[in-house]
């Protein structure tokens, strides 16, 4: 939290060719920043971060504006049912976009209809921790892989919760190593993590923004990433890819999406003035404390990029035998 409340403190004023937002939206009232997560997450930082340099009017303030509920989808159907006036945007990672359609049979949204990617904001890597319960000689992956076979019972990988990428890498795991990996969902990732840390469960599929804070003590190992090439901070540490599993590749992405039909002027509006803030030296630098990487795409490679990744987790949550419906 401290680290949060310092990336806050630290932001500079909006950036200069924001301006040009503001004016576009003219004067209709407040923008709201939607949030699916309470605030302290890493979505509500990172909108908080945008909202202390986005422009605003005198009594016409960008707000953030968190709606905590069914795993970030309540923020979705926010979004879906606002004006496409430009005033509403979303901050979100891409699982509740690319993966719980596939996930959840009852979902109030389309991810291709409802919503307008804009702009990625930030990515984290995703990736394979291990903890005491497996013994110090595990090094690499194929040692971990080795050691579940001779220990089936214990053969097991915690996540933050069901139904999210982590999840999914792990179970792409045991289906290509064939071993029935017992997946056992968790209250959210620091939970997981310290479950590990305290020997009660083998491993956990974890972004490594929670994982890098608890490597130096030998209670956390990461054997691999989820990533297309090696992490700069954990250059030590190889890629399922390098490892014989292309097919696993996940990067969790927080990006900025707006309402489908939203005009096109204020989407480049939009576009112009988040990119600004995102590739601005004071944001890079907080980024990098929360052990966060910069992401930037032109927005028609970004929409293309979370269409791809929609059509990418189908099979791979269908091949997982998972489902849930609330």
């Amino acid at each position: 939290m401290n680290t949060r409340r310092q990336v806050l403190a630290t932001l500079a004023a909006a950036a200069a060719g924001a301006s040009g937002l503001a004016r576009a939206q003219g004067s209709r009232g407040l923008t709201r920043l939607l949030v699916g997560f309470p605030p302290g997450g890493t979505a509500d930082v990172l909108a908080r971060a945008l909202q202390q340099r986005l422009p605003a009017r005198e009594g016409e303030p960008v707000i953030v504006e968190n709606k905590p509920g069914a795993g970030g989808r309540l923020a979705v159907s926010e979004l879906k049912n606002a004006p496409a006036d430009g005033r509403t945007l979303l901050i979100t990672a891409d699982p509740i976009l690319t993966i719980y359609p596939h996930v959840f049979r009852n979902i109030a949204y389309n991810t291709t209809t409802d919503v307008l990617p804009v702009l990625p904001i930030a990515s984290e890597p995703v990736g394979l921790a291990v903890g005491p319960m497996v013994p110090a000689s595990v090094r690499t992956l194929a040692d971990f892989l080795a050691w579940c076979r001779q220990n089936p019972k214990d053969a097991s990988y915690t996540t933050a919760a069901a139904g999210t990428t982590m999840h999914f890498v792990g179970s792409q795991l045991g289906h290509a190593s064939h071993i029935d990996l017992l997946h056992v969902p968790h209250r959210g990732g620091a939970a997981a993590v310290q479950d590990v840390m305290g020997g009660q469960i083998a491993s956990t599929v974890t972004s490594m923004s929670l994982a890098m804070p608890h490597l130096g003590g030998g209670r956390l190992r990461v054997l691999a990433i989820a990533s297309a090439r090696r992490s700069r901070r954990l250059p030590d540490v190889p890629t399922f890819t390098e490892l014989g599993h292309p097919q696993i590749r996940a990067d969790v992405y927080y990006g900025a999406y707006l309402r489908a039909g939203t005009p096109a002027p204020l989407l480049a509006q939009w576009q112009q003035a988040l990119a600004q803030i995102a590739q601005s030296p004071e944001l890079l630098a907080q980024l990098d404390k929360l052990s966060l990487d910069p992401m930037t795409l032109p927005q028609p490679q970004f929409a293309a990029l979370v269409r791809a990744d929609l059509e990418r987790w189908g099979p791979i949550v269908k091949a997982s035998g998972y489902s849930a419906d609330d």
